[in-house]
């Protein structure tokens, strides 16, 4: 397993995955190589055998010193082999890096599959939503382990 940030050159894979996966966000190659180059983001794509798998959506908000992870998503043949748990896992590293202090998501409320995942990876239901994403109600969930909270000495 081999995790690294997404090239523009992996514009066009990421856009067949988030069309077919997430189609309310709008995307297209083009946004994506935005975000790509944007600081305030990072796509991180995990791969098996040099092939692409899956991959991350992660976005600062710096002047709160908060991050929303927007996506996580793992082809279906690779699901069940901990490649979602490794890509929040170096998430939660890159918030570190950045010192920020919350790191948070959305999921929809009866996707009980993913969250499993976040639960095992540290996060907590924190509250309902105030938006409907696809006819769904969707929950808050977010994580303070002592790695990203300020002023803690964590190894």
């Amino acid at each position: 397993m081999n995790i690294e940030k997404a090239k523009p050159s992996e514009a066009e894979w990421l856009d067949e995955i988030i069309r077919r996966e997430f189609p309310y966000t709008e995307f297209n190659p083009e946004k994506i190589i935005d975000r790509i180059n944007n600081p305030n983001y990072s796509i991180l794509i995990v791969r098996q055998t040099n092939i692409m798998v899956g991959f991350l959506d992660l976005e600062f908000f710096t002047d709160k010193a908060e991050a929303r992870m927007n996506a996580v998503y793992i082809e279906d043949a690779w699901r069940g082999k901990r490649l979602a748990t490794a890509l929040i896992e170096q998430a939660i590293n890159e918030c570190r890096h950045k010192k920020i202090t919350r790191l948070f998501l959305l999921v929809k409320k009866d996707n009980e599959g993913a969250k499993q995942l976040y639960l095992d990876t540290g996060f907590a239901y924190e509250k309902m939503h105030d938006k409907i994403i696809e006819g769904n109600e969707v929950e808050v969930w977010a994580q303070k382990p002592p790695e990203l909270r300020r002023g803690t000495n964590a190894n």
